[in-house]
């Protein structure tokens, strides 16, 4: 039976520290760019970006902590935050001055009182220079004026793109075997070539961005040099001769590393770790993801272990500080935007398992010393993924299920099979896809080779379907305008329900209007993605990513090997669900009639309980493996589908079709007037790919076997599907071969994705209560896992209504 193993002292110290430290705004990474981009405003591009970047590295703190051996850091204080003022910052801007950041309702955040002076004094800078300024004139003259507050694309007028960039993830098989130093030195042989033979043509952007990397490669490696210095300065004051040594050793890492190859485990592990730290410096944290870690740091244990260098024990210890440097990081968001992925997530996401390039199994023993550490230390960060295929060994399915019973979700379960199709339908070779990792939440993408940019712009990548259908059966209106506002047809006029005669004139209907929106969303995002591309480039990330280097080119700009543009849709259930019951209760079964079922959601059901409790109570849905229901969810989710992958960006590449919430369908459902399928105005929206909160009512395999009527191989940005388990249902070894039976089943059936929580309804219900007995309930939320104490009301009920199944 799998088992975990205590933790060290120390590292159950930090994590203690971890728990009971509340999250500091840290000034330093905004003084830095401030006085910078003040200074500087006759650069521009990519070379500002990388000087920018060499600005952070000579200058930011170096901050190694008592009881640290993995280190690097944003900031000058254990936990802090750093502030990303160049993309978006009104929003912060605002919130300083009401005064409500160390108070809010989630995810507050301490504050110094001279600190927030300096903010005040020089936060206006940023009104004109931050990148969301700059989007809003790009952002589409005719969506501005006729679409913005349509209530199903998320872009407004102005003050977009509070999160832009982030979702990707870097070459971590380039930093650790090639290092940096390499990479600096191909530049320089570029620059001179391009200076012995004149740069002519389109040169001038190639030699502008070896010109970038050279600085960036030079940067991190001499950042890497600053703490080894700060390293050795500590052993030389330290009277402990254990922490001495290690202290030394740590200077010895710190000095090689960045520069040169990895040498062993401990090298890789603390490169890994400060360029993922480096790329959150140049862009922002903002679902930064660490791929196949047990890929890149399998080989360096292994050897260690052969060569006696490294004791298990102490590599485990390692990987366990590893997790708590990578739990420590965190970003502030407005209080608004935090509520789609409370509880200072980062999504910072590790993919475990899986084949490789090959087709053979990739199982090493890291991928059992991650699982070791996500049960162990039962953190909110980092997510983990496993990659499921065929030939999965059975010790480390029992591992995983074990550690998803205490670690609230973790890991998720990701079908090779399916995922790796979806890949090659969006033209990556199978080699390569086979390669795959997860980013953010449950987005694939070829990690180290793909500019996949599967979150989009952040906020404003995801359509809510509910509000779209809904314009479908009201000409093109709203139901419901926020704020008093007048009437606006933000859709087309597509007529109102009352008067189609058939589904087939429901159904062109809502085909029309999605395709409209779509249309807009991906136009948005293009609107984004170009001025993206000049004023955000990413040069420490594009000094690994394959292909930038080879073409000369910044990720943003299309130098990736691979390129794509990642969306995610909210509402797929009610959707399938409101056209089921048209169908059900107006055309087949006669219950009521179009204008009668028009005029129910008109008035919120008002007036209309008993016809609402029928609907509730005799219409078939979506998640009971009910034929007729489920053709809805095929007709739904095919539609979305093919409207995205229909559009193009401008890196070449196509758009990909995703569908996962995070806690939009909470949030969406605010602004989302009432559905047929029952719901009332401001209640959720479905949760990813699942069924109504609690209409699937037939149990796990019926559930399953719903959701597997529409083909998940077209949603090359992924699916969530969030099932709850009765802990008693998977007790003992017994439990642990019925729920991979299940699992096993659905992904070989074409099922892409599936994360559990193993909690009972009863036991939230307490900590919604008592939150004070359940500090470290950790659940599974969407994407990512959260402290359930830590995240808001809405999200928290919207988990207890989840389906609670038995096998």
């Amino acid at each position: 039976m799998y088992q975990l193993k205590p933790v060290t002292d120390r590292v159950r110290r930090i994590r203690e520290k971890y728990r009971t430290t509340k999250p500091k705004i840290d000034i330093n990474r905004y003084r830095l760019v401030t006085e910078f981009y003040m200074d500087n405003p006759q650069l521009t591009g990519i070379l500002k970006r990388a000087k920018n970047l060499r600005n952070l590295f000579e200058n930011m703190p170096v901050l190694i902590n008592e009881d640290e051996v993995i280190v690097g850091w944003q900031g000058a204080s254990y936990r802090c935050c750093a502030l990303y003022p160049e993309t978006s910052f009104n929003w912060f801007m605002k919130e300083l001055r009401a005064g409500i950041i160390p108070t809010r309702s989630v995810d507050p955040y301490d504050i110094d009182p001279e600190d927030e002076k300096y903010l005040l004094e020089t936060g206006d800078f940023w009104d004109k220079n931050a990148m969301c300024a700059i989007v809003d004139e790009y952002i589409p003259q005719f969506y501005r004026d006729n679409l913005a507050g349509n209530g199903s694309v998320c872009f407004k007028a102005k003050d977009n793109c509070e999160s832009p960039v982030g979702h990707f993830v870097a070459n971590f098989w380039t930093a650790t075997q090639k290092g940096f130093g390499a990479i600096r030195d191909e530049a320089r042989a570029k620059i001179k070539q391009y200076d012995e033979e004149g740069i002519f043509g389109d040169r001038i952007q190639q030699y502008n961005f070896y010109r970038a990397i050279d600085i960036v490669c030079e940067g991190i490696i001499h950042w890497s040099e600053r703490y080894a210095a700060e390293a050795l300065r500590q052993a030389e004051a330290c009277t402990d001769p254990a922490r001495k040594q290690e202290l030394l050793q740590m200077a010895d890492t710190l000095n090689w590393i960045m520069k040169n190859p990895c040498r062993n485990f401990h090298d890789a592990v603390q490169c890994i770790y400060m360029y993922q730290i480096a790329m959150c410096m140049d862009g922002q944290q903002h679902g930064i993801s660490y791929g196949r870690v047990d890929q890149y740091l399998g080989r360096y244990y292994e050897q260690d272990i052969k060569d006696g260098t490294i004791t298990p024990e102490y590599a485990q210890e390692l990987m366990d500080l590893f997790y708590l440097k990578v739990a420590e990081c965190n970003k502030i968001w407005s209080e608004g935007a935090t509520k789609t992925g409370p509880g200072y997530t980062s999504g910072q996401l590790m993919t475990l398992g899986g084949v490789d390039r090959d087709g053979n199994d990739a199982t090493n023993p890291v991928t059992y010393m991650m699982l070791q550490s996500a049960g162990r230390l039962v953190l909110h960060d980092p997510p983990q993924a496993l990659r499921i295929h065929e030939g999965t060994p059975a010790e480390l399915w029992e591992a995983a299920i074990e550690t998803t019973k205490i670690a609230g979700g973790v890991p998720s379960f990701e079908s090779d099979k399916v995922i790796i199709a979806a890949l090659m339908k969006r033209g990556i070779p199978l080699e390569d896809a086979r390669n795959y990792c997860l980013n953010g939440c449950v987005e694939p993408s070829v990690g180290g080779y793909e500019w996949a940019q599967p979150g989009g712009t952040g906020t404003e990548s995801y359509l809510n379907l509910g509000n779209a259908f809904l314009m479908a059966l009201n000409n093109g209106y709203r139901f419901n305008y926020p704020d008093g506002q007048e009437p606006k047809q933000y859709g087309l006029p597509t007529g109102y329900l009352y008067e189609m005669e058939s589904m087939e004139e429901v159904l062109a209907a809502v085909k029309t209007q999605f395709d409209y929106f779509c249309k807009w969303q991906c136009s948005c995002i293009n609107a984004w993605e170009s001025m993206s591309a000049f004023h955000t480039p990413l040069p420490m990330l594009s000094a690994t990513l394959a292909g930038c280097m080879e073409n000369g080119k910044d990720c943003q700009a299309g130098g990736a090997m691979y390129n794509s543009t990642g969306n995610s849709c909210i509402a797929l259930g009610n959707v399938a669900d409101s056209l089921n019951v048209i169908d059900y209760c107006c055309f087949r079964e006669k219950i009521c009639t179009t204008r009668e079922l028009y005029d129910a959601l008109v008035n919120n059901w008002e007036g209309y309980e008993e016809l609402r409790q029928k609907i509730n109570g005799i219409v078939p849905r979506y998640g009971n493996n009910d034929e007729l229901a489920d053709q809805y969810i095929s007709f739904t989710a095919d539609t979305y589908a093919n409207a995205i992958m229909s559009a193009t960006g401008p890196r070449g590449n196509h758009f990909a079709a995703g569908c996962y919430p995070v806690t939009t369908n909470v949030l969406f459902g605010y602004g989302t007037w009432a559905t047929p399928d029952g719901r009332k105005a401001g209640e959720p929206l479905t949760d990813g790919i699942s069924s109504v909160q609690g209409m699937d009512k037939n149990g796990p395999l019926s559930f399953l076997n719903s959701v597997l009527k529409f083909d998940q191989s077209n949603y090359g940005n992924g699916t969530l599907c969030n099932m709850k388990f009765h802990p008693t249902a998977l007790k003992g070894a017994d439990g642990v071969m019925k729920l991979r039976s299940v699992m096993e089943t659905y992904f070989d059936r074409g099922g892409m994705e599936l994360q559990i929580n193993i909690v009972s309804s009863d036991t939230l219900r307490d900590a919604q209560a008592h939150p004070e007995n359940y500090k470290d309930l950790v659940v599974r939320v969407a994407g990512f896992s959260a402290y359930f104490v830590e995240v808001f009301k809405g999200c928290q009920d919207d988990l207890i209504r989840r389906t609670e199944m038995s096998l």
